[in-house]
């Protein structure tokens, strides 16, 4: 096929779609050059690659998916590792590493993106060196270098992850054969930042997946947590008697770890997993494992043989397509969820509840490409997204936890669906731990026991992190209850969001343990005490279209209390309006707050004012001025002056 010269050696060959073979060899005289020949059905093609000095010795050749030539080789004129591409008109040529006699023994592999990855020696310091194109400059690495080591490398990419298997010689002391693969620092080892509760899953498939052998530091009895609802909720791992450490952890699911700050190592090592990935779903939460960094939207759901993406298995309520995490240590969570730009994804270590509606299997594609590895994105039905939405956020301490509050023209008072009602998953283990859950139905309604049978109640139903409502009626109410925290500490509940409440809408939170209402476009936060461990606190937020009206005050009055020395103060409102009440002296000088920035609903109402200054200390007899304020949510404001003489 090629005659002219001493030419030939050495070679590579690799065959395209249609089998025709490709080589690329070295002219070793007259020209020291890398040459390339195609067949093309009838003769061979054959070009010049590189003649810029002694070049083309130690060749490597590999097609990508265009039928496109890559070629890894040896610059013997400065003992540089080079590479050239076809680039459909001319050869793009690149040196690789020029640090030191390197580039000898080279191995050439393309992913499938077509990114090259080659395998070659280091001659200066006799190591096993590995280079890969990561789309804008190379990533080199040191392989081996114990010894003489990294002549006659071969080199293969597996076709799940990407991932480098080499095969060289060990030239001295061992005269061996050796074998080395890549594997991405997150795989091998996890920081993390401080100690508390995380959700993890663990990326690799070990040999021995006993709690005791899957991590260096060995985290003791306890440490482990897993959910089963058969079981009624979490049971540590192992079960068994301490120290015995005979339960084993599966690899398919996601725990909870109590740990203290430190870095994660699976000392047993493991092997990846090869081809999608289908984890096994129960109708309920699963708490799962991420086997590949997959795009939310590259899920797939499949329910006996009928596969769907995960945006078209929430339509019919397959598997809620938001997946929670908590890997802050505070044992808070957050979300990924369909349809985000840049698409939320997967990421290994973690550990995620999935909410599924009925048995299936979630499917999760190899980065390769697989069965359904491209992104689907999928437009939910006009009604289905809400209208509008803002969260109620609550901090005790180092916990917090949210809610949402939505509103959407096809939501009824009822459980509408995955697209518009998220179950809450189940709160994080530990003691102190803040929860708050949207209660659907009447508030305090207790979830029913679990029950897998066709038809029976579905308890993750009944706690949702958003609930949504029809966004057409004039008024509507969201039941909720914060449970937990440690009891005695303050719980702050805020809503900085509500800037996306239409401003035709008035929120009103109401305390059920107290009655205190507040209007929440005045009101940044609301402080309570902290029920603790086991107890709960019942709120509701009423979200309605404002009153309007001409006289925001229909009536006033202050009349003294002779016996207890105070006042009976009553008024009326015509709309729901925040007010204040004060008492002056006859100077105009501020006596007593007797309310402030209090909601108070349309009607009337009585406060009872004990005669006592801001100082605490009795007021004299006398005439005082009792001042009433009023400012409806819709922006009106009305003030009412008394005259009340004081009695004792």
């Amino acid at each position: 096929m090629d005659s002219a010269g001493n030419v030939g050696g050495p070679t590579s060959v690799a065959l395209d779609a249609s089998g025709y073979p490709h080589i690329s060899y070295y002219d070793a005289w007259p020209n020291d050059d890398l040459k390339y020949a195609a067949w093309n059905g009838t003769s061979w093609d054959i070009q010049t690659v590189d003649s810029a000095g002694n070049v083309g010795y130690f060749t490597s050749l590999a097609l990508d998916a265009s039928g496109y030539a890559h070629i890894s080789y040896l610059d013997s004129t400065s003992f540089d590792l080079k590479y050239a591409a076809w680039e459909g008109s001319s050869w793009g040529i690149q040196t690789v590493d020029s640090a030191g006699p390197v580039g000898a023994h080279t191995s050439l592999a393309l992913e499938a993106s077509g990114y090259a990855h080659i395998s070659y020696s280091d001659d200066t310091n006799n190591d096993l060196k590995y280079a890969a194109w990561n789309g804008t400059s190379w990533d080199i690495q040191t392989v081996d270098s114990a010894g003489l080591v990294g002549a006659d490398t071969s080199l293969a990419l597996d076709a799940s992850r990407g991932y480098a298997h080499i095969s060289y010689f060990d030239a001295w002391p061992n005269e061996d054969l050796k074998y080395a693969t890549t594997r991405a620092p997150a795989e091998a080892s996890h920081g993390l930042p401080a100690t508390g509760y995380y959700m993890i899953s663990f990326p690799l498939i070990p040999p021995s997946p006993t709690p005791d052998a899957l991590l260096s530091d060995d985290l003791g009895d306890g440490a482990y947590y897993m959910w089963r609802w058969e079981a009624g909720g979490y049971q540590t791992v192992p079960t068994s008697a301490p120290g015995s450490h005979t339960t084993t952890l599966d690899v398919q699911e996601g725990f909870w770890l109590l740990a203290q700050a430190a870095t994660l190592d699976m000392d047993v090592g493991g092997t990846l997993p090869h081809g999608d990935q289908a984890i096994p779903l129960q109708a309920g939460w699963n708490m799962v494992a991420a086997p590949y960094e997959a795009e939310m939207d590259s899920l797939l759901v499949d329910n006996a043989g009928d596969v769907r993406s995960l945006a078209e298995a929430q339509a019919v309520n397959w598997v809620l397509a938001t997946f929670y995490y908590s890997h802050d240590s505070t044992g808070s969570y957050s979300t990924l969820t369909i349809n985000q730009t840049p698409p939320d994804a997967l990421s290994l270590w973690y550990g995620y509840w999935v909410l599924a509606g009925i048995d299936c299997s979630l499917i999760v594609p190899a980065p390769s490409g697989g069965a359904g590895g491209t992104a689907i994105r999928a437009a939910q039905p006009a009604g289905r997204q809400p209208a509008w939405a803002f969260d109620v956020r609550a901090r005790c301490g180092n916990s917090e936890d949210t809610i949402t509050i939505a509103a959407a023209d096809a939501a009824s008072d009822d459980f509408d669906g995955f697209a518009l009602d998220k179950p809450k998953p189940p709160a994080a283990p530990g003691e102190g731990r803040l929860w708050v859950a949207l209660r659907e139905g009447r508030r305090g309604t207790e979830p029913p026991p679990y029950n897998k049978a066709p038809g029976g109640p579905m308890p993750w139903a009944s706690e949702l992190a958003m609930e949504t409502k029809s966004a057409t009626q004039d008024a509507a109410e969201w039941h909720f209850t914060v449970t937990g925290g440690v009891e005695g500490e303050t719980v702050t509940l805020t809503w900085p969001e509500l800037s996306r409440l239409p401003k035709d809408r008035v929120a009103i939170l109401k305390d059920h343990d107290t009655g205190k209402r507040s209007f929440m476009r005045t009101r940044a936060q609301y402080e309570f005490s902290a029920p603790g461990e086991g107890s709960s606190r019942s709120f509701a937020v009423t979200v309605k279209r404002p009153q309007q009206v001409a006289a925001l005050i229909s009536s006033f009055s202050a009349v003294p209390l002779r016996s207890a020395g105070g006042a009976e103060i009553a008024f009326s409102l015509s709309a729901d309006a925040s007010v204040e009440i004060s008492v002056l002296n006859v100077a105009g000088r501020l006596v007593q707050h007797v309310r402030q920035a209090t909601a108070a609903e349309a009607g009337m109402h009585t406060v009872t004012w004990d005669g006592r200054s801001l100082r605490g200390t009795a007021l004299p007899s006398g005439v005082y001025l009792c001042v009433l304020s009023a400012k409806a949510p819709a922006g009106q404001q009305a003030s009412a002056v008394r005259r009340l003489l004081l009695a004792r």
